[in-house]
């Protein structure tokens, strides 16, 4: 008895000891060599990224954006998602902890006359009677609960980064179609105030037709160029309807007029010049790649923890009788029992060395995936900057483009009515003068999504 007593103590001590024995490799993050700076990067520095409640300077869009975040269903999904693995965090982590179950058991048993034991006895049928506790215990003698823990960790850290990208995507999304919608009231002003001006052009040449001073080919073309302006406009208001209806979807609301400034004039803080290549570890789907390649390096650590013994105490005490009145009666019906094991892989390391296998591949297909993320939100980065840059070289020459022909219109109806040009130059500036205002205002909207998503770009939320 003494000897098994010492061999317990011996196997309990022996555990102990092991448990800071841990078995794979400690994560590490794989060497990224990322550019310093990136190329076009004279517009943009910024060490910080400021919330969208300072970036973006329209009233109307923080309310706009305050109503997606709080009502959004895709984000609150992602919210529940996170609850899900906070969960099985918080399980790992008593996973250290052995297992402790209260028993209550009754048994009975009877005999067959000519069984063997039956042949022996008088009274055929026999009663058990058990209450305690029973005690089981793995002891992590080679990290596999730590690398548990870690895997769990990096799964619910995975999903936290999983609702901040869809955060970062809404407030992107939700932002672009603002100023779209924006863009498209402009638009629609712009079609009433060139149809207005045709208008009147039609009404100049219908009256100069009546007298024979024009043909009807000339009143013919000014409807024609009417009538195209025209139909322009109800297609800019189903296009506004469809923007408005899409801006109250993202914040799970039923179709509505979507309040907003009544002119557009693109308004978000500029960053003031390069980007930090540092500041990619803003970004969602960059920590989210690197919480799969840390939960993979815990799965391989998981795996590698199988080819070595595993230790087990599992103990049991507590109340047992055969009679229902004797059950309670103490001390003569406490009982009490304690087994240690030790475990070890023998004729199933082929099917242990596969599972280890496709964890050491699972891990290298995280560590390219993870690369491919960086290298990927490197080239978006660069993108925008470039877009930005680019963007400011040509609002340049469209506003020259429309301030030119913007004066000129006004001459050019005067200079018909005095006889210095033809109609057909009267027609062809209004119709410049349309087609300029429309590509002023979709640069303007190019502008300010090129400063949108590359806040998107470098995480902003």
């Amino acid at each position: 008895m003494k000897c098994i007593n010492i061999l317990g103590c011996i196997i309990i001590i022996t555990a102990i000891a092991l448990q800071s024995c841990v078995v794979g490799e400690k994560y590490k993050r794989p060497e990224m060599n990322l550019p310093t700076a990136y190329e076009a990067d004279s517009l943009i520095r910024v060490d910080t990224i400021p919330a969208y409640k300072t970036f973006f300077e329209d009233p109307y869009l923080v309310s706009l954006l305050d109503s997606v975040i709080v009502n959004n269903l895709n984000l609150k999904v992602a919210e529940e998602n996170i609850l899900i693995t906070e969960q099985t965090l918080r399980q790992v982590k008593l996973n250290y902890l052995p297992d402790l179950n209260l028993q209550l058991n009754f048994g009975l048993q009877r005999l067959s006359q000519n069984s063997l034991t039956g042949s022996f006895v008088q009274n055929l049928t026999f009663k058990d009677f058990t209450f305690g506790p029973t005690l089981s215990w793995e002891i992590d003698l080679w990290g596999r609960i730590k690398k548990q823990k870690e895997e769990a960790l990096a799964n619910y850290l995975s999903q936290a980064e999983a609702r901040r990208g869809i955060r970062v995507q809404l407030i992107k999304q939700a932002a672009l179609s603002y100023y779209s919608l924006l863009s498209l009231d402009e638009q629609l002003q712009i079609a009433q105030k060139v149809e207005r001006t045709m208008d009147s052009t039609m009404q100049i040449l219908q009256t100069q037709y009546e007298v024979g001073d024009v043909t009807s080919v000339a009143v013919k073309q000014a409807e024609a160029q009417l009538a195209e302006t025209r139909s322009l406009i109800p297609e800019i208001k189903a296009s506004i309807r469809a923007q408005e209806i899409a801006l109250k979807v993202l914040s799970a609301n039923y179709p509505a007029a979507v309040l907003r400034a009544d002119i557009f004039e693109p308004s978000a803080k500029k960053f003031d010049a390069g980007v930090p290549a540092g500041l990619l570890g803003n970004r969602p789907d960059v920590n989210q790649a690197e919480y799969a390649l840390i939960a993979a390096n815990a799965q391989l650590g998981i795996a590698k923890t199988n080819f070595y013994p595993t230790v087990s105490i599992t103990a049991q005490g507590g109340l047992n009788s055969i009679k229902a009145s004797e059950w309670f009666s103490i001390p003569s019906s406490l009982f009490a029992n304690a087994i240690g094991g030790l475990t070890q892989p023998l004729f199933n390391k082929k099917r242990i060395k596969a599972a280890y296998e496709q964890a050491k591949h699972q891990r290298e297909a995280s560590v390219h995936q993870f690369r491919n993320t960086v290298v990927t939100a490197v080239g978006e980065v660069s993108t925008e900057l470039s877009n930005l840059e680019l963007t400011e070289t040509q609002m340049i020459e469209i506003t020259n483009r429309r301030n030119a022909i913007s004066a000129a219109v006004d001459e050019a109806l005067y200079a018909y009515t005095v006889g210095e040009i033809s109609y057909l130059e009267v027609l062809t500036i209004q119709q410049s003068y349309f087609q300029a205002e429309l590509a002023y205002s979709a640069l303007k909207l190019k502008q300010i999504g090129a400063l949108i998503n590359l806040y998107a770009a470098i995480g902003g939320e």
